[in-house]
């Protein structure tokens, strides 16, 4: 019975859009083994053994169709673009075409297949003034990034009766190789003796990837839809506190993190810190997904326990 439930889960086709970042390669490591997996790429083709790599660019409508049609996906994952908040401020349109316009895209070119439809938005969807936001709080962007997710967010519940999205404070973990962490950044110039700019102006409640994947992978296995799952995890503190904290658990000298100015201001920081962190007592309650403090991930991490690609 155990080989034929295998055989039955491994039958079930999983498509990942965006597989070939930071969270798309770890989602493909974790559900090769027991799903047929498709992940596409725009501009860098990862390898990962047992998965399928599909190149896709998200404004080919005929092509997205193509893609899915191939896939004939039960579950789609979308996580493609980039979550620099930084990069979306200089890069609106691309913002809002990719978020926005992406997951309209293969929401519609799907529709016909009713897929588990899986969203990945973040914490950036929330105005940051108060800190610890449940799932039916009020969602008010105050940034590009943020608004490009929440039109993502708004479309998948319009459009789909099948979705699930899962909004995720910003992760820690190692990279694919080919796009570099945050922590891989931290980790490569400290190991440089080369001094590293932080911001200090937001509060987060970072979370382990492992365990963004591990709520993914939980949502699949209990169906659950219409729902919106908060992940992060159970210390808060600024970009720049957990670059100190990085350097201090692996040795190297956390002198070389400095607090960055406002990066949306040229002098030094001056307003309140804002505050995004994220309740996620929801998941953990109903999924059993296990929360984390930093020491613990980064016990984890110290671990090695990421496979490679």
């Amino acid at each position: 019975m155990k080989a034929s439930g295998e055989a039955l889960a491994k039958s079930k086709a999983v498509l990942i859009i965006g597989g070939s970042g930071f969270v798309g390669t770890h989602l493909a490591l974790r559900l090769r083994d027991n799903y047929k997996v498709f992940a596409t790429y725009n501009h860098n083709r990862v390898q990962i053994r047992g998965v399928t790599l599909i190149p896709l660019a998200l404004h080919n409508r005929d092509w997205a169709k193509r893609v899915v049609y191939l896939a004939r996906p039960e579950v789609i994952i979308y996580v493609a673009g980039s979550n620099s908040v930084e990069w979306s401020e200089a890069n609106s349109r691309e913002v809002e075409h990719i978020h926005t316009g992406g997951a309209a895209t293969i929401s519609n070119v799907s529709d016909i297949l009713q897929p588990h439809f899986i969203y990945l938005s973040n914490s950036y969807i929330f105005d940051g003034v108060r800190g610890n936001y449940h799932e039916n709080d009020i969602v008010l962007p105050t940034t590009t990034l943020g608004k490009g997710k929440l039109g993502g967010e708004n479309f998948i519940r319009s459009k789909s009766l099948t979705y699930a999205i899962i909004r995720s404070s910003p992760l820690i973990g190692r990279g694919n190789g080919y796009n570099p962490s945050l922590l891989d950044r931290l980790r490569i110039a400290l190991s440089r003796g080369e001094r590293i700019d932080l911001p200090n102006e937001e509060l987060h409640n970072f979370g382990l990837i492992d365990g963004l994947v591990e709520l993914v992978v939980r949502v699949i296995e209990s169906g659950s839809r219409k729902k919106t799952y908060h992940y992060g995890g159970l210390t808060k503190m600024t970009h720049y506190e957990l670059g100190v904290a990085f350097a201090e658990r692996f040795g190297f000298n956390s002198k070389l993190i400095v607090p960055a100015r406002n990066r949306f201001s040229s002098t030094a920081i001056e307003t309140a810190v804002q505050d995004y962190s994220l309740n996620f007592s929801q998941a953990v309650e109903s999924l059993k997904i296990e929360p984390l403090f930093l020491e613990q991930s980064f016990d984890l991490l110290d671990k090695n326990l990421v496979p490679s690609p």
